[in-house]
């Protein structure tokens, strides 16, 4: 069974969710892999701030979101070649509303049901009432298959953007005095010419608060960057010898 296009993305964001609902979104997802249905989920896990300004944008109709407590994902229909599109046409295609219907089967609702405000991204979870999926109800049955791990957020100072219109990831790393590939890997995104409007860019921080047990090498590989640059950007003559508390330049 062939991967799908955005399968490592899709993973790591299904990885965000609260047990019981990303147990139901992983079985979905296997659903989706099954059949070929492409799609880009792009969004599962929202602090306040990013839902009070999708309220504000008037994405959102409310601040008591599903994405605040893990129950709800956002998705987008694909093809073959990783094209991505919000359009109706798009969610009314015959395989997607196949893994729609599949979803409600698994107890998700869908925005595009809604009458007062349509979201065709969104599902959400209630079949657990809200912010109370804390524990796994049944453990996993061996034929859902297992996320991949959530990205090392020990790294501190990271960064979020959100694309806008005209947006390039060439300006985006300018911006930010960084490179195109770093945000492609902090990403995964394969093709920097295929981010879009509303797109969340995760940006790889710029310093590092060295934590008991690390190692130079360590630090270096979770930054992208080699123990080398690390020693030169921060003075380091020996790579055996750093500190707790001690503050670490990545770029």
């Amino acid at each position: 069974m062939a991967k799908l296009y955005y399968d490592e993305r899709n993973r790591r964001t299904l990885a965000e969710l609260a047990p019981n609902t990303k147990a139901a979104a992983m079985k979905w997802y296997a659903f989706c892999e099954k059949h070929g249905i492409e799609i880009l989920i792009y969004d599962a896990m929202r602090t306040e701030a990013e839902q009070r300004a999708n309220v504000e944008k008037g994405v959102s109709g409310t601040m008591k979101s599903y994405h605040l407590v893990g129950q709800a994902i956002d998705f987008v229909p694909a093809n073959e070649n990783g094209k991505v599109s919000w359009e109706r046409s798009w969610y009314m295609r015959d395989d997607i509303q196949k893994a729609v219907k599949e979803a409600k089967r698994l107890g998700f609702t869908w925005g595009g049901d809604w009458a007062n405000f349509v979201d065709m991204p969104h599902l959400q979870y209630d079949k657990i009432a809200y912010g109370q999926d804390k524990k796994l109800a049944t453990a996993p049955t061996t034929s859902v298959p297992k996320p991949a791990p959530k990205p090392s957020t020990s790294v501190s100072g990271t960064s979020v953007y959100v694309v806008k219109k005209g947006d390039t990831l060439g300006a985006i790393a300018s911006k930010y005095k960084t490179t195109v590939a770093k945000l492609q890997a902090a990403n995964g995104i394969k093709n920097a010419n295929t981010i879009y409007v509303g797109q969340k860019i995760k940006v790889p921080a710029s310093t590092y608060t060295v934590k008991r047990g690390d190692t130079l090498g360590e630090i270096a590989s979770r930054s992208g960057v080699t123990v080398a640059k690390l020693q030169a950007l921060n003075g380091i003559k020996d790579a055996n010898k750093i500190r707790i508390g001690q503050k670490l330049k990545l770029q």
